[in-house]
């Protein structure tokens, strides 16, 4: 009677831990993700990989990528949707991802968040509405202070309306953007400013970040 009392108590711990590991995500938390994907079997070039009550991670199935011989491995750059349920938008962000060539049609996936001190692999970012339409341009900054001062650095995010370069907020974080909350970060969306015409502004993601990096169209 007590071992069976003893094994409810343990799945009740593990069942409460597994709903509540992700109340607060970051970028982080998909570190070593590690998952398979059969290229016969699977329609979708948007793989959700990750879902709870508060969030959803998806892959960006990129097919050439994954070209290569049986057998064989490499490491290249991925695409991942980190999406707020309570926002209703989610993060686009490019990371690296192993990939060895399992089987035939099967490739097994490692997610590798890569980063040195503070900074991204990729500070380039982006914003998606529930739609996953591009809504905001997102980027992460790092600055080390003018001497005689050093050893500390100032972050901060940028996040610019897609439509209009002029309407642009900045907010600063503690430290590397990718040990934000999600949500913290898309709370900060309220505060990018509308119809900010008043001169000509430039987007803060360069044309080649967002031709090479960006996917030109994401279908949910």
């Amino acid at each position: 009677m007590e071992s069976k009392l003893l094994n409810k108590i343990v799945l009740s711990i593990g069942f409460f831990f597994s709903i509540s590991v992700f109340s607060q995500m970051k970028m982080t938390d998909i570190d070593g993700n590690k998952f398979s994907v059969n290229l016969e079997t699977e329609k979708s070039d948007l793989i959700k990989i990750l879902d709870d009550t508060n969030y959803s991670v998806y892959y960006i199935l990129d097919r050439r990528a994954l070209d290569f011989k049986k057998g064989l491995s490499t490491v290249t750059l991925v695409n991942l949707i980190f999406f707020s349920k309570k926002y209703n938008k989610g993060i686009l962000a490019i990371f690296e991802q192993g990939v060895v060539h399992r089987k035939k049609n099967i490739y097994d996936i490692n997610i590798i968040i890569n980063y040195f001190k503070k900074n991204m692999f990729i500070s380039s970012m982006a914003i998606l509405d529930k739609d996953f339409n591009y809504e905001f341009f997102m980027k992460y900054y790092y600055m080390s202070p003018p001497p005689p001062k050093g050893g500390d650095y100032n972050s901060w995010i940028t996040i610019q309306d897609t439509k209009n370069y002029c309407n642009v907020t900045n907010f600063d974080i503690k430290g590397n953007a990718i040990d934000e909350n999600i949500d913290d970060i898309l709370s900060n969306i309220s505060s990018v400013p509308k119809n900010n015409t008043s001169k000509k502004c430039e987007p803060i993601i360069y044309d080649i970040d967002i031709r090479d990096f960006f996917p030109k169209k994401i279908v949910k």
